[in-house]
């Protein structure tokens, strides 16, 4: 969705959230159900995991059913918060009570007149009130709610791993040799703008493995393992590459001692799961998906005059500002962050 289409969807669901909401107040809903719609990437949905969780505290009787994209369902698979999770728009066929639409599309504004709630909140008004001050991802969540929370207090996101995941992963680690400390690398990102030269994540790794003893393991999606084959090519020394599905790459994570990547879902991941994590950004805006609550953890990113940008377009073509960041600076923050561990 461009930007564009966004703010006429942003400012269509202000005006049906007030038409339906009609001068209700907030503190007195009781919805005995309510529906989120949260269509989005991994990343997004590893930040409002807490909005789960406070419904679930503020309404312990109310079922509380997600919408999310299919590739998404999996990271909240063993959430004890929510009763259904669907994975197709269309599977949305009765009437709620709540409906929250924190991240919604067009077709789900749309079905809010099939299915007219008793009262909607939605991410539209809430961004308008930030536009120019745009928080942390986990925090604009935790606002789209707060209206109904009955003054609850924000609580950080959290991922729930799975004991089979859990297994499944610890057999991987031990087919694989790797005992102790390691580290997870994910190199990869939906724009190329936000990739860190790969040639840096090779040496990066070398010098983990050589200065601190720790494994590094690879992930990524089916599309990035040539760009994790050719980190490993231009490495000195071994190191391993995790495939699994979306349910275990949690459990990796949870399981590793440092979590090493671009701006991109499994960095929220490794952050819901207060792993240590060096984030290295580029044109993304500052502060809104750094690590919101990983001790010990640091952002590398160098916030020039062009930031932020639409991450397709660079006026910096051949030295963009994600190379601004060395891999010196990276061995630096690393060092610094064990050394607290």
């Amino acid at each position: 969705m461009n930007g564009n289409s966004e703010k006429w969807l942003y400012f269509f669901n202000i005006l049906v959230s007030r038409l339906v909401n009609g001068g209700k107040r907030p503190e007195r809903v009781k919805p005995e159900s309510i529906l989120i719609i949260k269509w989005d990437e991994i990343g997004d949905m590893a930040t409002c995991t807490h909005v789960f969780q406070l419904l679930r505290k503020r309404f312990p009787n109310a079922e509380i059913d997600l919408i999310t994209k299919p590739h998404s369902a999996g990271l909240v698979k063993n959430d004890p918060h929510l009763n259904h999770i669907y994975t197709d728009l269309n599977s949305w066929n009765k009437p709620y009570d709540l409906h929250i639409e924190l991240r919604g599309t067009w077709k789900s504004l749309f079905r809010t007149f099939r299915y007219f709630p008793r009262y909607r909140l939605d991410r539209g008004w809430v961004r308008y009130k930030q536009r120019g001050q745009q928080p942390h991802e986990a925090t604009t969540n935790y606002r789209i709610v707060e209206p109904v929370l009955g003054g609850m207090k924000n609580e950080p996101p959290a991922l729930i791993v799975g004991a089979e995941p859990k297994n499944t992963v610890a057999e991987w680690l031990k087919k694989e040799g790797i005992e102790g400390r390691f580290a997870v690398f994910h190199a990869g990102a939906r724009s190329m703008l936000r990739r860190w030269p790969a040639d840096r994540f090779a040496h990066l790794a070398d010098w983990l493995k050589g200065e601190h003893q720790m494994a590094v393991v690879f992930t990524g999606s089916s599309d990035e393992m040539e760009l994790m084959q050719s980190i490993q090519g231009q490495m000195k020394s071994n190191s391993t590459i995790f495939m699994g599905e979306l349910e275990t790459l949690p459990a990796l994570i949870d399981a590793c001692s440092l979590y090493v990547g671009n701006e991109s879902g499994p960095l929220q991941i490794a952050d819901a799961l207060k792993k240590p994590v060096l984030g290295i950004f580029g044109p993304g805006v500052k502060d809104v998906f750094y690590p919101f609550q990983s001790p010990n953890s640091c952002v590398l990113h160098h916030i020039l005059e062009c930031n932020p940008c639409d991450q397709v377009h660079c006026v910096r073509s051949e030295n963009p500002c994600i190379s601004l960041v060395s891999t010196e600076d990276a061995k630096a923050a690393i060092s610094a962050m064990l050394k607290s561990d």
